[in-house]
């Protein structure tokens, strides 16, 4: 009877394996799925930069937002006018954050935080064909965020402190 048993296991196993087979066909669509459209990802080349510490990221749209990271562990998040979140950038343990409310702005690095009032709105300003757009802010000095637009309507230097401007991330596009 236990003979029977395993029998009756191995050839439903069996059954079960053979009903979910993938047919070669299937397997290159979905293969060419995962890889997507081929793109020269030249045009999303940039540099981040925080202190000393520099290095080439790439640019990936997401919703909300768009992620620059590399194979270094490097990351910045950018919601379109605030770096949000960071990471690595030349630190073993580096982690930021920024967050925006009624209250203030709102620093996070190590799961310390700390609040200051909140920024001034961004101010537009036309230099020589690219546009310049700058925010004050109080931390622990008064300090600015930047972010420059070329000719192109393109952003092309994303300047902001992750820490109340003690110190800055520079983003510039290659």
């Amino acid at each position: 009877m236990k003979t029977l048993r395993i029998l009756g296991v191995i050839l439903a196993l069996l059954l079960t394996v053979s009903g979910c087979s993938i047919r070669s066909s299937q397997l290159s669509s979905i293969i060419d799925f995962a890889r997507g459209p081929t793109e020269n990802y030249a045009d999303s080349a940039w540099v981040i930069g925080y202190g000393d510490y520099r290095a080439q990221v790439q640019a990936v749209s997401f919703e909300g937002g768009i992620l620059f990271s590399n194979n270094l562990g490097d990351q910045a998040f950018f919601d379109g006018w605030t770096i949000t979140r960071a990471a690595g950038l030349g630190l073993r343990r580096g982690s930021w954050s920024v967050r925006d409310d009624a209250a203030g702005r709102h620093f996070s690095r190590r799961s310390r935080l700390t609040s200051y009032p909140a920024c001034a709105p961004w101010v537009k300003e036309m230099q020589s064909n690219v546009i310049k757009f700058t925010q004050s802010c109080q931390g622990s000095a008064e300090y600015s965020n930047s972010i420059l637009v070329n000719e192109k309507g393109e952003i092309v230097i994303i300047r902001q402190s992750l820490n109340a401007g003690a110190s800055f991330v520079t983003l510039k596009k290659l």
